[in-house]
């Protein structure tokens, strides 16, 4: 029998495992990942170079009904001490634009082999390619049952992820563990994924990239905004902003709409005058010439049409209504949220188990002694830029050591 058990070796069950075996004995901790390998899908974060943190990481930035759990976690395990960690097991961070830290190898293996290889050193004995299909805890003790075979251990972690990245091995099997064991969730959703908008918005644009804002609304209020890259789909809209705003939407993404500003530094009467500056200035030029060398070229005579310029007119022949109505659209293009892409491309879940069942100070369950959970299968979630690998760092510190401390008590 094991002290600790760890069902999941992604970065929150490995991290989990390490915290743990730093206070027991060798063999003391076991690890069960139904993947052939660990830390599969932190392989493929950040285009496989593994954006790991952020300096500008902050509890306060989390989405889920209790962010005290985020809170405490950060006092166990702050980003600051994540890169300390990590440069102790040798790997070296790298920071990029706003706060963004990569290993400096560029490579996302080198988080993955350094995990890895701790856990090995510490004793951590790690069972690959074991799916478990059921968990209980008679007699006191939690069993661990997978096909062909279970094991003991005196306290547990549950640190499956969410349901993104079925590809990964993130299938929500740790919502039916916690809910055998009594627990509830608020409902998992996908998140940090593309958009799919109404008809017409990304018609003839896909691959096409825009600087901007883009602003999140509903019933006409503004929810949120973000500013970044915006991608054009082949039926929607892409890019770290919009991937943002999608932790937002819910069950009905439908009752949102998108507002794109692609002029964020400018105001309507600024980009007006220069509108009618370029108008004049061009003269007998074609209208497509006001925006040449401001606009993308296949943005220009989708804005064009919209704001009713005439394509085959020149410049001069605009009149002011019309750039207007074109400065207007340039600075808000209101388009009808009609879906997301879902679980197959979501690189995040929304939800998961409630905080409220879930002690803050130490990850472990108010409903049965000695379970813990730690990572994307809680209600917590991030933005991008290295929030949710935070979360997957600090939540598995805090679980791993506390039920490491757990099996101590119970065990005298």
């Amino acid at each position: 029998m094991f002290k600790v058990g760890v069902i999941g070796g992604g970065a929150a069950g490995m991290m989990a495992a390490l915290s743990a075996s730093r206070i027991l004995s060798a063999g003391d901790v076991v690890l069960l990942e139904k993947n052939p390998m660990l830390g599969r899908k932190i392989l493929a974060t950040g285009n496989g170079r593994c954006n790991f943190s952020n300096r500008g990481c902050s509890w306060k930035d989390y989405g889920g009904k209790d962010l005290s759990l985020v809170r405490h976690a950060f006092e166990h395990l702050s980003p600051a001490q994540t890169v300390e960690l990590f440069e102790e097991l040798g790997v070296l961070a790298r920071e990029e634009s706003e706060g963004r830290l990569y290993p400096y190898s560029e490579q996302a293996s080198s988080v993955a082999d350094a995990l890895q290889s701790a856990l090995e050193e510490t004793g951590v004995v790690i069972r690959l390619e074991r799916e478990v299909t059921g968990v209980k805890k008679p007699e006191g003790k939690f069993v661990v049952e997978w096909d062909g075979g279970f094991t003991q251990v005196e306290s547990l972690i549950i640190a499956t992820g969410g349901k993104a990245g079925h590809g990964f091995g993130s299938t929500g099997d740790g919502y039916g563990f916690a809910k055998s064991f009594g627990h509830s969730l608020e409902r998992p959703l996908p998140a940090l994924v593309r958009v799919v908008t109404e008809s017409g918005v990304s018609d003839n644009l896909k691959g096409v990239r825009a600087k901007g804002a883009v602003s999140l609304a509903k019933e006409k209020k503004l929810v949120a905004r973000e500013e970044g890259e915006i991608q054009f789909t082949e039926d929607g809209l892409s890019g770290i902003c919009i991937f943002n705003l999608s932790r937002i939407l819910g069950d009905k993404p439908s009752d949102y709409s998108i507002q794109i500003d692609l002029f964020p530094g400018f105001s309507v009467e600024r980009l007006l005058g220069l509108l009618e500056s370029r108008g004049s200035t061009f003269g007998n030029r074609p209208a497509k010439s006001i925006l040449e060398g401001m606009l993308h070229s296949r943005l220009i005579p989708i804005y064009l049409e919209l704001s009713g310029v005439d394509a085959s007119s020149s410049t001069c022949q605009v009149d002011d209504e019309k750039l207007l109505c074109l400065a207007r659209l340039l600075k808000c293009r209101e388009v009808a949220v009609k879906a997301t892409k879902g679980w197959k491309e979501a690189q995040v879940t929304v939800g998961g188990v409630k905080g409220e069942e879930v002690y803050g100070e130490t990850l472990e369950s108010k409903i049965v002694p000695g379970l813990f959970f730690a990572g994307e299968v809680l209600d917590v979630d991030g933005k991008c830029g290295g929030w949710n690998l935070q979360w997957a760092w600090s939540s598995g510190w805090t679980a791993g050591k506390h039920a490491a401390l757990f099996s101590l008590q119970d065990g005298k």
